[in-house]
């Protein structure tokens, strides 16, 4: 049933999601896109390191290679390996810089800010940064460091937001870092664009999302 091959393929997707993550979770690990091609099965991973997912004469990229063919199998993938261009705003990236914080010894406040003060001096549009778990005591809770536009939900939520996940390994117990930042080339629908001006007397022409109820002012 294609039900069912829709399924398989979501949840392959994600075991291979989570062995890629495992395996290049130090050199960075910034998200991975999967493509089926004629010639196989075409994998872009983004890192900030490529050189430790490469590895020595091209090692490791090839174990990596050999597992998904073998283990999960996959059609002759063909690995690309792209560095991360900002860092502070790839979300994954921004998780795992705080889980790593926090295991060195940081405070959650200082972890959260530091990373907070990062993406706003890289000109974050917004961003959202939750540690939840035994942040401070006992007692499980959880703190949020916010700045800028944020979307929750909708199709911005959804398309707009560029979110990441990661955990700290403490003495206490886990503590889980989820981060969403805005996308800078993300269009809201709000947000209106003055393209050209008319002369003739009609005014400016916007180009622009419009709501059902502006349709008839144009």
């Amino acid at each position: 049933m294609k039900e069912r091959k829709f399924v398989n393929d979501a949840v392959k997707k994600l075991l291979v999601t989570e062995y890629v993550r495992r395996e290049t979770e130090m050199a960075g690990f910034g998200g991975i896109e999967i493509k089926r091609t004629p010639f196989g099965t075409n994998i872009v991973l983004h890192v900030n390191k490529p050189g430790l997912v490469i590895g020595r004469k091209g090692s490791k990229i090839q174990e990596i290679t050999t597992t998904l063919e073998k283990v999960y199998g996959m059609e002759a993938p063909q690995i690309e390996v792209r560095e991360v261009e900002s860092p502070d705003l790839n979300s994954q990236v921004v998780a795992k810089k705080i889980a790593l914080s926090l295991e060195k010894g940081w405070s959650y406040r200082k972890a959260g800010t530091n990373a907070l003060r990062r993406t706003q001096e890289s000109r974050a549009r917004g961003v959202i940064i939750r540690i939840g778990g035994k942040i401070s005591g006992e007692r499980a809770r959880a703190q949020k460091f916010t700045f800028g536009s944020i979307k929750y939900s909708g199709q911005p939520g959804i398309d707009g937001m560029d979110r990441g996940f990661s955990v700290a390994k403490l003495k206490l117990g886990i503590i889980g870092i989820s981060v969403g930042i805005l996308k800078n080339e993300y269009r809201l629908p709000d947000e209106i664009r003055i393209d050209e001006k008319i002369i003739s007397g009609e005014g400016v022409k916007a180009v622009g999302t419009q709501g059902e109820g502006d349709k008839g002012n144009e």
